[in-house]
């Protein structure tokens, strides 16, 4: 694994978060969802690319 800096210190607060969950994996998830509806103006949202037409082979 990684040693960085920035890694690291993601890894600290997931592992804060997990114990405030009593590392109960539906209550991260639940904490998760409220995360992302108090932020979701800042999540990132891409639009699909479209499809790829292939050629008919003949």
């Amino acid at each position: 694994m990684l040693q960085e800096p920035i890694l690291k210190e993601i890894r600290k607060i997931r592992l804060e978060i997990e114990a405030e969950c009593q590392n109960d994996p539906q209550k991260y998830y639940e904490h998760i969802q409220e995360v992302q509806k108090q932020y979701g103006n800042r999540l990132v949202r891409f639009k699909p690319k479209p499809a790829l037409k292939l050629a008919k082979a003949q």
